[in-house]
């Protein structure tokens, strides 16, 4: 049996310049999801959600702060707005997925499928990417920082001015992707595939680029 039970809180979004406070409405929501399931807004902090077949769920908005992804197939699931800060999504396949806009920072996607997952604007700044799939994923203007992202596919990949500041990029497959106007300052693309990709526009002041295919177009490193 699923439930869900209103509860009127309290949100306040602010940044340097003004402080808004509106509210919202979070349910409490309890049961075994399924695929059909409205969870938007739920408070789902610590849940666990491990190897469910979650696909296409309304996670819009969702607490789920702790909670336990791994493993669990979240295809083409709505997340955006969702609060993900430190839960578990080792191997969790997110691909097709709405992430955009999310804060994910410091998190750890050891063998995620993100494949055509729509993330732009997203925090994921620290977060770890080991053997991840991002092919065809919609990064434009998302923080990238000081992510280790090495072995990855990000073949195909829209980095359009995302923020790629010493990135760790080491062996991973860019072959395609769209970094224009990408902020690549003292990012770290030794041994990674640039075949095909488009920097035009990019920052690539710092970039190391040792045993890199550089058969890319746009920019001065590009031959």
């Amino acid at each position: 049996m699923i439930s869900s039970n209103p509860v009127s809180t309290l949100a306040a979004y602010a940044d340097s310049s003004y402080t808004q406070s509106s509210m919202t409405q979070t349910k409490l929501c309890s049961g075994k999801p399924s695929q059909s399931t409205d969870w938007s807004n739920c408070d789902l902090h610590g849940a666990s959600l491990e190897f469910l077949n979650l696909t296409g769920i309304n996670l819009a908005g969702a607490n789920l702060q702790g909670a336990n992804l791994y493993g669990t197939n979240l295809s083409g699931a709505n997340l955006v707005g969702a609060q993900l800060t430190g839960a578990s999504l080792n191997s969790v396949n997110l691909a097709g997925a709405k992430l955009n806009g999310i804060n994910a920072q410091n998190m750890d996607f050891y063998h995620a499928n993100l494949a055509g997952a729509d993330l732009q604007g997203a925090n994921l700044a620290g977060s770890s990417f080991g053997v991840a799939n991002f092919q065809n994923a919609d990064l434009s203007g998302a923080n990238l920082s000081w992510v280790r992202a090495i072995q990855v596919s990000f073949a195909g990949a829209n980095f359009s001015k995302a923020d790629l500041s010493n990135v760790n990029l080491r062996t991973s497959d860019l072959t395609g992707a769209n970094l224009s106007g990408a902020n690549l300052d003292s990012a770290d693309g030794s041994y990674a595939i640039l075949a095909g990709a488009d920097l035009t526009g990019a920052n690539v002041s710092g970039f190391a680029t040792a045993g890199t295919d550089r058969s890319c177009h746009g920019s001065p490193i590009c031959h």
